[in-house]
């Protein structure tokens, strides 16, 4: 609810029943009481459930209500409190979340509504009053207040606070407002209901009472009054009875008269709620839920569909518009949203996400899986899987996957926002990565997307992207694909690393989306291929799994239609197993990622051999080679700035370039990618920096035993890497 301190206040603020002021001084007057109510120097609580259009300011003239959190009535009249519980849940059937005392000691009822409402000021009037029929409230007790419906009124929070019910529900909001919008008198046709409809109450009530077809016009007995007389007395009207029998009492009776007003606003209720389930709109368009994702649909098609669903394109006497219009309204109003796009990490219909009401209409299902996850029930992908991997130093390379792999299916099954590592699958053809990456791991999370040509920087549009959990790139795409492996590293980390992609589609203004997907590449062991590998850095590192596939896995698969409907029959059974899969305590990772991460290195090696980095490396061989010639020295280690590497290099090679040696940048970024490697490889030749905000020195190991025809010929024990140099 809002409050201001005191009645000269203009600042409105947030508060919880449970946080109320208690230190309210005795009065010795009711008009010392308004004194104190109205000044400045009073701080205090005095409640508000409505918000204006400036939510930090008071309700009043100049700031419309603009917002309706619920429902204060006032009572100015004695209250027997030992019954006045029970005299009020008799009274409603939607009994106040509180009630309190006021200063006089009469009674105050406070509804909280389930959601708030956004309101049009010109409305306010007309909504809250159908909320006070809805809830009785005038009725609930003696001496109520008519201040209850003014917008700007606030009311001293009082004392005893109780909670006796809970926040009314917004069904019932929704006929209340159905009904301001409607502006509706009250007179007997105020809901059209459908024929069907009545004629299967009809049936309910009162079996066996009407005899043949239940259709305008058609003529019968007074079936709602239990006398027993059977002829002829009235025929059916649009909204009720027409009735031509004394035995009436009237001439029209409505379907509220026969069947009350529990049933016309319960129906009432329902119809609306289907309406606000199934139609949405953007400011621009109305979307329809079809199979579970939102549609285009034209206006024309909106009200045909809603004619359909018994909403009447009649203006009633009384009204200014008719229920078609009155529904149509409802939808732009009540179901606004500011976007359409898909959260396939979620399953709620309307996400608000950094203050956007977003159509969610992601339609991916995870694979559901089966009662049993024995591997005696997935064989073919069990045996497959086991000899797939080449093994890690420490455990089989399954024990990665599986891992890896029940994190990413849990939170497609459940709708969890679990973040997780992009997966590498390096190895030889015909071993079956990409049967891996879009077959099984694809199927498990509800689908999978090419994101060949987002990821190498050749479009910015994701629309098929963003619907899909699972992103693949495939043995197929080239280094070429990847022109600036630089940004196809930035934009596989961003993946990787952020909560949240940013979504666009052609025509459509870029939207933030949450998304916590997977990245997953497939790679053959060439050298073409492992250029496409990003920078396995210390920053990268953490948001890499990179497997290798065992060069003696089988290459011998079933025909594919046979191992199509194996997959398919043994994925809900591998999917069982995954969520019995207990992650190795000494794989779980409490960070972001929720599983360690593992690179095998052999991928890590050849990455490095075989991208643009390793041109670096050379240069530098080159230069410890003609320094230690040149010099003729035992030294250990070389020192020195970027420029006097280039300048000795020049010289070295009699005044020529080496490479790209003559482009300082390049030098610069590939010194800063060997001092990475070296952490994370300690058999590369180290490269260290040192700086203090006036330019960096470098320092190079000169020793032979990290010359090229030396990497293989000792042990990584030999090497200390903590030794300085």
């Amino acid at each position: 609810m809002r409050y201001i301190k005191n009645l000269r206040d203009k600042e409105a603020r947030n508060i919880e029943p449970s946080k109320l002021p208690k230190n309210k001084p005795n009065f010795a007057s009711k008009a010392e009481f308004r004194d104190w109510s109205s000044s400045v120097d009073t701080d205090h609580a005095f409640i508000s459930m409505c918000e204006g259009d400036t939510p930090g300011e008071r309700v009043s003239n100049s700031n419309h209500v603009n917002r309706v959190l619920g429902f204060i009535a006032d009572y100015d009249a004695p209250v027997d409190w030992d019954v006045a519980e029970i005299q009020i849940n008799d009274t409603t059937p939607y009994a106040p979340k509180w009630i309190c005392k006021t200063f006089s000691g009469y009674a105050r009822a406070i509804w909280e509504f389930e959601e708030p409402l956004p309101i049009d000021k010109n409305l306010y009037d007309t909504f809250i009053r159908e909320i006070g029929k809805a809830t009785k409230a005038q009725r609930l007790l003696a001496g109520f207040d008519d201040c209850a419906f003014k917008p700007n009124q606030y009311f001293e929070a009082g004392e005893d606070w109780k909670e006796i019910g809970k926040p009314l529900p917004c069904s019932v909001i929704h006929a209340a407002l159905n009904r301001a919008i409607q502006k509706k008198p009250i007179v007997a046709s105020d809901i059209t209901v459908p024929l069907d409809v009545i004629a299967e109450k009809v049936e309910e009530v009162f079996p066996g009472r009407w005899l043949g077809d239940f259709e305008i016009g058609a003529r019968g007995p007074l079936f709602w009054i239990g006398d027993g007389i059977n002829r002829e007395g009235c025929q059916v009207g649009e909204d009720g009875m027409i009735c031509y029998s004394d035995r009436a009492g009237k001439g029209f009776v409505s379907w509220r008269d026969i069947f009350g007003s529990a049933f016309i606003e319960k129906y009432e209720e329902k119809k609306i709620a289907v309406v606000l389930d199934d139609y949405w709109f953007n400011g621009r368009s109305f979307y329809k839920l079809l199979h579970g994702c939102a549609v285009t649909i034209p206006k024309d098609q909106l009200i045909l569909e809603l004619r359909q669903k018994g909403f009447s394109t009649k203006t009633k006497k009384g009204q200014s518009i008719s229920e078609v219009d009155s529904a149509v309204l409802m939808v732009s109003n009540q179901n606004r949203v500011d976007e359409i796009a898909p959260v396939v990490f979620s399953n709620e219909r309307l996400v608000t996400y950094n203050g956007h009401r977003i159509l969610n209409n992601a339609s991916n299902k995870a694979i559901q899986p089966a009662d049993s996850g024995d591997p005696k029930n997935w064989p073919f992908l069990h045996g497959w899987l086991s000899q797939l991997f080449s093994p890690a130093e420490d455990r089989p390379a399954t024990d990665y996957f599986y891992s890896w792999m029940k994190r990413f299916y849990d939170a497609a099954l459940n709708f969890k926002f679990q973040q997780g590592q992009a997966l590498l699958l390096v190895g030889m053809t015909n071993k079956g990565k990409s049967l891996l990456s879009n077959r099984v791991i694809g199927d498990l999370v509800g689908g999978f997307a090419d994101a060949s040509d987002y990821l190498s920087g050749h479009t910015k549009f994701n629309k098929d992207l963003g619907r899909s959990a699972a992103w693949v790139i495939d043995d197929t795409v080239s280094a070429a694909s990847f022109e600036d492996q630089r940004k196809a590293t930035e934009l596989i980390k961003r993946a990787v690393a952020n909560p949240r992609i940013e979504y666009q589609a052609k025509y459509a203004d870029t939207l933030s989306v949450p998304w916590t997907g997977r990245v997953i590449m497939s790679l053959n062991m060439d050298a073409n291929s492992l250029t496409v590998i990003p920078a396995l850095d210390s920053s990268n590192r953490d948001k890499i799994m990179a497997l290798r596939i065992s060069d003696f896995a089988t290459s011998d698969f079933p025909p594919s239609h046979d191992l199509e409907q194996t997959i398919e029959m043994e994925l809900p059974h591998f999917a069982k197993f995954l969520l019995d899969w207990q992650i190795p305590q000494e794989l779980n990772d409490f960070s972001r990622f929720g599983v360690d991460s593992f690179i095998d290195e052999s991928i890590v090696s050849a990455a490095y051999d075989n991208s643009s980095r390793s041109a670096i490396a050379e240069l530098v061989e080159f230069f410890v080679e003609k320094y230690r010639d040149a010099e003729n020295l035992d030294d250990e280690s070389w020192r020195g700035t970027l420029t006097n590497f280039q300048v000795l290099v020049h010289e070295f090679n009699n005044g020529r370039s080496v490479g790209m040696s003559q482009n300082l940048e390049f030098v610069r970024r590939g010194f800063c990618a060997m001092e990475e490697a070296h952490k994370a490889n300690p058999r590369l030749r180290p490269i260290k920096s040192s700086g203090h905000g006036g330019g960096k020195k470098w320092t190079i190991d000169l020793s032979p035993k990290y010359d090229i025809d030396n990497y293989l010929s000792f042990n990584d024990s030999e090497i200390d890497t903590n030794e300085p140099f």
